[in-house]
């Protein structure tokens, strides 16, 4: 529908206490005559409160989910139960951050019919103003994206059912197919969008338990998610096997990362290291050079070390001696049962409070 709007879709659970400032950030909007809200309850109590409040400045509806999903099925539902020209995601303890965000994003991507997404920046609140991380040129987390509907349904691009890195499956599979003349990427600097600091985050409790476990099994998944549906619309695209080296090289680092931090998730690092390299790298190896291999680790390599991450870390393997470790160490899809049969119970337990795995998770399916 070419109408010129934006249908704005907030997945929320338990976000009662917050949801109001995320609304209001929507309210103040120079455009909210352009904008629809759309509510998606992830299966708990509900948002009434929220929609009375604001139903005179904003058109707001919520929608519920009959079981708790996760954010990305959740954005997928509202994806598919809105209609407008263009759509946003903003989750439900976050703002725009200026009354202009949305004008700003809608201008953007209206400046040439080639912008199918457009990408602008945002700001992670930390807990004080010393800690306030600027983001730009970012295909990873949903914030500060706007996205062309009709793009988005031609090529069928959906969320993966996961509940860790769903939004950089999405958004990779977005990068890798908005790559030519016709079909671009708007990337501009304006901070729209504010990510606030919640202690309680699945991020960040459990002493950063997320970071080393359930954020690589998702990273990985959505890597083999995206990277295969636009293999399949882009079969010979050069930026989707660049894509597939690159993933490969960062497991490297962070396999050594993991080993180094927090050896207990190493195990099970290793069997998605190895589950990666069988889905995608294996299927292309055979046509990467080692000048190829060189320049896309290089490229890798100083990302890796100007992040605070990987400071004081000695790797224990080689690179070279990784792949061929992956190369030649068998591989079957159930061993990660195995591996997390012998993980200490807590850790699962975490996994199952924080939301991030469904109970039974470890459990094979058959």
């Amino acid at each position: 529908m070419k109408d010129g709007m934006i249908d704005v879709i907030i997945p929320a659970y338990k976000a009662q206490g917050t949801i109001i400032k995320t609304l209001s950030s929507i309210a103040m909007q120079t455009i909210s005559d352009k904008v629809d809200v759309t509510i998606v309850n992830d299966a708990y109590g509900d948002y009434s409160e929220a929609l009375n409040m604001l139903k005179n400045v904003l058109r707001i509806k919520e929608l519920v989910l009959p079981v708790n999903s996760g954010p990305g099925v959740a954005r997928q539902f509202g994806i598919e139960h809105t209609q407008h020209e263009y759509f946003t995601c903003i989750d439900a303890d976050d703002t725009f951050a200026s009354a202009i965000s949305l004008e700003i994003m809608l201008t953007g991507i209206k400046a040439r019919p080639e912008y199918k997404c457009l990408s602008a920046g945002f700001m992670q609140l930390g807990e004080d103003l010393q800690h306030m991380i600027p983001h730009n040129m970012d295909m990873v987390w949903m914030f500060g994206k706007l996205y062309d509907r009709e793009w988005i349904e031609h090529y069928h691009i959906r969320f993966n059912e996961t509940r860790a890195n769903e939004d950089t499956g999405y958004n990779t599979w977005v990068k890798l197919l908005a790559d030519n003349p016709k079909e671009q990427i708007r990337y501009i600097p304006e901070i729209v969008y504010f990510w606030h600091n919640k202690p309680d985050s699945i991020t960040r409790i459990n002493d950063g338990q997320y970071a080393y476990d359930q954020c690589l099994c998702g990273w990985v998944d959505n890597m083999i998610y995206a990277i295969q549906n636009a293999k399949r619309q882009r079969p010979f695209s050069g930026n989707v096997i660049q894509q597939i080296v690159t993933v490969m090289i960062n497991l490297y680092y962070y396999h050594v990362e993991t080993v180094a931090r927090k050896p207990v998730f190493a195990p099970q690092c290793w069997e998605y290291v190895k589950k990666f390299y069988h889905a995608c790298y294996k299927r292309i190896e055979e046509d990467i050079t080692e000048e190829a291999f060189a320049e896309v680790f290089s490229l890798c390599s100083i990302n890796k070390h100007q992040s605070t991450a990987f400071i004081g870390i000695i790797p224990y393997i080689g690179v070279k001696e990784f792949m061929q470790k992956v190369r030649e160490e068998e591989y079957n899809p159930d061993d990660i049962y195995k591996v997390w049969a012998e993980m200490p119970q807590d850790l699962i337990e975490n996994n199952i409070k924080c939301g991030v795995c469904p109970e039974g998770y470890t459990n094979k399916p058959f």
